[in-house]
This record gives C-alpha cells, structure tokens and sequence, in this order.
C-alpha cells in the first residue's frame, strides 16, 4: 500500500518529501482551462521520485460534452500519458449522469489506450447505478473523510466495484514539507501496479517535453463568456485569470460585442480664480479625484490655463 496526495494551483510551490510516494496534480477543468500549477509541480514530484497521476475535473453543468471535455484534457497532458495514472474527477453538476462519465472514460481509452480511473465520493457511487463503468474495468478512487481528523477512519464501503484502488481519506492531512492541509489517499498496490494502471501495455512512453497549455484566442473565451461559461464579477476574473489569459482585454471584446461604451473623459480648462474645491462641485466629484487624474501633489497649486480631466 501506498500513501500520498492530490493537488492543484491551492497548494502553489508545494514540494515533496520522504512521507509519500505519489502526487496526483490537477490537469485541466471543463474546457478551456489548464490549471497553471499542474506542469511545475508535476516536474517537482517527478525529480522527487514520485508516482505520478493527473486529473481532469468534468464539468457538464456547462454543458459541455464528455468528448470535447476528454480531447480538452488529452490535448494537454500529451508529456504524461503513460507516465502518469489519468484519472476524472466527477464532482461537478448532475452526479447522477452515468453516461457522460463512461463516454469521458472511453474517449480516453480509444485515444491512449489507458483506462482513466474514475474519482467521486462515497455517495453518488452507490446512489447512482454505475455497473456500466465498473464491467468496463475503469478503475475506482473513492473519497470518504469519516469525521475528516486527519487519519484514516473505517474504510468505505462501495457497490459496483469489488475493490477500489485508491482511498482519499481525509482533506486535513499534513506532509512534512507544507504547512497547509492536504488531500491524502491510500493506494491499494505498489508502484509497479501503479505503472501498470498508467501504462497498462508496458510501451515506454515518447521521450518528449510536456506539453504547453493549449489556450482559445481572446475572441474565443469573450465569446464563451457571453455564453455564461465563465462566471460572472470577480467569479469570472479569477477563472480567467488562473486560466492563463487577460481578464480585461477579453472584457473589453464582450463589451464590445453588447455595446457597452467605454466612458469618455471630461476635461475642464482652469480660469482665474478657481480652485479644485470649487471645480469639484462643478462637476460632482472630489478635490482627491481630480488629484488623482491629474497626477496634482499639492492641491492648493494650479493655474490658469491648465487643463484638468475632471470627470
């Protein structure tokens, strides 16, 4: 059996030490977004000498499909595969939907020819009927904290599956080299069963460089925002900004495509006798605004002539 952890860009420049022996690093979520972590600390743990998986979390809440979901993560995990255990992690939206899941699975075992395993907590898996997935012999990793103290409690029981072969048994553990809480997980094999499940036919996997997020233009992701698959307010602005791409040149395209006016400044020419108390109440602002647009260290010192942006 062996012990170890599940991250993602939460846990930013987490190294690993002697206390586990595999990392399983967040790859990717729905479609168009790469998490910008994965590849740095995937490399960290693979000069550890770690075990090493990657994860894609489904999101069909966005109506997304299982196909364009699977190419998505496939696209960018080309440096991993039959390095790394591929796993989906099915937490997101309608958990009962059996059938998006297994068309996930098996777009990734038609193009790789490596069964992913499927993670979900204890709940949906013996909700839901899921006999499709396990007589497909698509591994399971179940998530099951007990009281979640940090240490394992009973071991969870699950129907479908006879076994499964990984336990994520707590979200508060600790590892030497962090000082945050961890995922931890048992893994019910050792490390050459943990390579059969990355690369079950044993062909040594293409020496090459991981590959680079795959990113959408900016006209693509305005256009997915408009669709509603990025949020909204600050929801939208770390997604996109997590995802690699500049949140406000892609709002300035949807402003654009809804007609929304960028605000067009005002300006005001100073005459004799004014001062900015008095320009401000003009124009419906304050003496510290007009300061500030106008880069004025001493506001008691302008002239006439000058011209001020006041609105």
């Amino acid at each position: 059996m062996l012990k170890g952890i599940d991250i993602s860009h939460h846990q930013r420049g987490i190294t690993f030490g002697n206390d586990i022996d595999f990392v399983i690093c967040k790859a990717t979520e729905g479609i168009g977004y790469v998490d910008e972590e994965c590849d740095k600390a995937y490399q960290r743990a693979k000069q550890a000498g770690k075990l090493l998986g990657v994860y894609h979390f489904a999101r069909p809440d966005l109506g997304n499909s299982a196909i364009g979901e699977a190419d998505w993560f496939l696209k960018n995990i080309q440096g991993y595969i039959k390095e790394a255990i591929l796993v989906l992690d099915w937490e997101s939206g309608d958990l009962s939907n059996v059938a998006w899941a297994k068309a996930f699975l098996d777009r990734v075992y038609e193009k790789t020819g490596v069964r992913a395993i499927l993670y979900a907590s204890r709940s949906p898996i013996n909700s839901y009927n899921w006999s499709s997935v396990a007589n497909a012999d698509y591994g399971l990793w179940v998530a099951d904290y007990g009281s979640n103290t940090g240490t394992p409690g009973n071991k969870p029981v699950v129907k479908w599956w006879p076994f499964y072969i990984l336990w994520q048994y707590t979200s508060r553990g600790k590892i030497s080299t962090y000082g945050g809480n961890v995922d931890l997980n048992y893994f019910y094999g050792d490390a050459d069963t943990w390579r059969k499940y990355a690369n079950p036919s044993g062909t040594p996997k293409p020496v090459e460089k991981p590959s680079q997020p795959i990113k959408k233009s900016n006209e693509e992701i305005a256009n997915e925002v408009l669709q509603g698959k990025w949020g909204n307010g600050e929801d939208r602005k770390n997604r996109l900004t997590q995802a690699g791409y500049d949140y406000q040149a892609i709002q300035n395209i949807v402003n654009q495509k809804v007609g929304v006016k960028k605000p067009t400044a005002t300006y005001y020419t100073v005459r004799s006798g004014d001062n900015l108390t008095k320009i401000a109440r003009q124009y419906g602002t304050t003496v510290n605004q007009i300061a500030k647009w106008n880069n004025i260290k001493n506001v008691n010192l302008i002239y006439p002539g000058q011209k001020l942006r006041v609105k």
